[in-house]
């Protein structure tokens, strides 16, 4: 596939630096430069976001919200091992404020956690699904990118965001439960 667009970019960009020079350059350019605005802003509210995870990490609040979660995280994982219930907890959380790739540390502690015991398929195949899907009650990301780039109604979103991610995630879990088995313990 890589070799495809690589060839399909080629040509397309040699036919239009024959036709267009000017106007090939100055697209180029100026798509790099939005990309890298793109990149900047992006960059930006993931910082945010992570530092606020990493202050709540240190003031203990993490724990505290895991505990809080612990009923929700039961019903749907069965019983978290070590401190996989806080990561789990985190990276939910952060899906529901829409902190979409801001969300990846915590995903990737929350894994690397549950593969350290046995026979926790069924747990990382659930966080799996209810991580894609990621129900969103406030999609800050979007928000913030949406006002960055000049929106006249930034929150438009907010209500087909909300149902949309609902419908996923509880037809993920179910189906997560219909097709896996919580190990008995």
């Amino acid at each position: 596939m890589n070799v495809i667009f690589a060839i399909g970019f080629t040509v397309c960009t040699a036919v239009l630096l024959f036709i267009d020079p000017d106007g090939a350059l100055a697209s180029m350019l100026a798509g790099g430069e939005k990309a890298l605005s793109l990149t900047l802003k992006m960059t930006v509210i993931y910082a945010v976001w992570l530092g606020i995870f990493e202050l709540a990490e240190r003031s203990m609040l993490t724990e505290k919200f895991a505990r809080l979660l612990k009923p929700l995280n039961r019903f749907l994982f069965g019983e978290l091992p070590g401190k996989a219930n806080e990561y789990v907890s985190l990276n939910i959380s952060a899906n529901m404020l829409g902190m979409s790739g801001a969300t990846t540390p915590m995903g990737i502690k929350s894994i690397a956690e549950l593969e350290k015991f046995p026979d926790t398929g069924y747990q990382i195949a659930m966080f799996f699904v209810i991580n894609a899907t990621s129900i969103q009650l406030l999609p800050t990301s979007v928000l913030a990118l949406r006002t960055s780039l000049g929106s006249l109604s930034p929150s438009d979103i907010i209500l087909p965001t909300i149902l949309a991610t609902a419908v996923s995630t509880v037809v993920g879990i179910l189906l997560v439960k219909l097709f896996l088995r919580k190990k008995q313990k």
